[in-house]
């Protein structure tokens, strides 16, 4: 009988405990209840939602200061996000100060920025931020350097990439204006193949502007016209023609020194190869010098064994050159490589890229320009290209 009392009594305690530990968790659950619903009334429904870190952080202001540090921690996105929208102000970051005759600020490092931006582009990671950098054309006017950096970009993204549906889709106002900047500068070209990929309207629009917009300033009329023949090109055309140099170099490897005739810088692209016949020099072949729009400009023709090469750097700051060794073999002449060589960064620990991309284009070739290789993206830089201290 006392055994059955013990047992009961230890019974009860027992429930009598388990209901204490039961209450006092309700009680908990009941004040941690209260503590929420006490926040989420002070909180919105995004806010609530939200990660803490996320809710406190405020978008950075759209500033110059801002691009740089995104493009200096290599932010892809506050790199875009940051980058400006429109030509206004993407000239008051690039472009020349007119009024006080000054370089903004970005002006000296604009092609490490816009190789940067074409650099994303590529990755195919940003899609959507292609019609941005149509938007900047709107409106655009051509300028030497930085503007004309990024309209050369913009014109080799569409043609490379058979990006023409971003102009097709434009309204007729819009295609007008950008294709007045991508086309617009002190020597205007019509592209017969850009236009063929554009849609009627587009099409008529590039026809009209070459028309009645455009004009070349040039004193000098173009003299290589498409219609003439190569025995109207005579050495003594450039003698005496300030818009061309000369130099005297063995270009066949015969001993003897023959003549090589080449715009000068923003005169255009055009190289000209004379060869040494003894009493008179004969021309032998009309190719380029390398010279872009709004890209690297000729710098000079120099000798070498088996040749020459030709240099050409971005002018205006910045460090962007490229050396491209020409070789005359089996009668031809053949461009081997090209060396190009750029600084990594603004930092102060940057060093040069130095990038030696294999060619072997005969320089006569028709499509010589379409499978012309240039410097590697910045991704395969740091694979194929050796570093050199600054």
């Amino acid at each position: 009988m006392k055994f059955q009392v013990v047992i009961i009594a230890l019974l009860l305690l027992s429930c009598g405990q388990e209901n204490k530990r039961v209450e006092k968790e309700q009680k908990a659950k009941d004040s941690v209840n209260a503590l929420l619903m006490e926040a989420s009334e002070n909180l919105n429904a995004d806010e609530w939602e939200a990660p803490v870190e996320k809710s406190t952080q405020e978008p950075k202001d759209i500033s110059i200061h801002n691009l740089y540090i995104a493009m200096a921690d290599k932010d892809e996105e506050e790199f875009l996000r940051q980058f400006p929208k429109d030509f206004k102000q993407f000239q008051s970051y690039f472009g020349w100060d007119t009024p006080n005759d000054a370089p903004h600020k970005l002006y000296e490092h604009s092609v490490h920025y816009i190789e940067y931006l074409f650099h994303l582009l590529r990755t195919n990671k940003y899609p959507s931020y292609e019609k941005n950098i149509i938007r900047i054309c709107e409106n655009g006017q051509w300028e030497a350097d930085g503007v004309n950096y990024f309209q050369h970009h913009v014109l080799n993204y569409v043609r490379e990439h058979k990006k023409y549906y971003l102009i097709n889709e434009l309204s007729n106002e819009k295609a007008k204006s950008v294709l007045f900047f991508l086309f617009d500068g002190p020597h205007p070209k019509f592209d017969a193949d850009f236009a063929s990929h554009l849609n009627t309207s587009k099409k008529q629009i590039l026809e009209d502007l070459f028309e009645t917009a455009f004009f070349d300033d040039n004193e000098n009329p173009d003299p290589f016209p498409d219609d003439q023949t190569n025995s109207t090109y005579s050495l003594s055309d450039y003698m005496e023609n300030e818009h061309f140099f000369i130099r005297d170099i063995d270009i066949n490897n015969d001993g003897v020194l023959d003549k090589i005739v080449s715009a000068g810088p923003y005169q255009g692209d055009e190289l000209l190869l004379f060869t040494n016949e003894g009493e008179a020099y004969q021309f032998a072949l009309k190719t380029t010098n390398f010279s872009e729009d709004g890209g690297n400009q000729i710098v000079d023709v120099v000798a070498e064994p088996d040749g020459f090469f030709i240099k050409t750097a971005f002018p205006d700051g910045g460090l962007n050159e490229a050396y491209h060794h020409i070789a005359f073999n089996k009668n031809s002449w053949i461009l081997t490589n090209s060396v190009y060589r750029t600084r990594s960064s603004n930092q102060k620990d940057a060093f040069i890229y130095v990038c030696d991309v294999a060619q072997g284009l005969n320089m006569a070739g028709t499509h010589f320009f379409e499978k012309l290789k240039g410097m590697p993206d910045e991704v395969e830089k740091d694979t194929v290209c050796t570093k050199e201290m600054l």
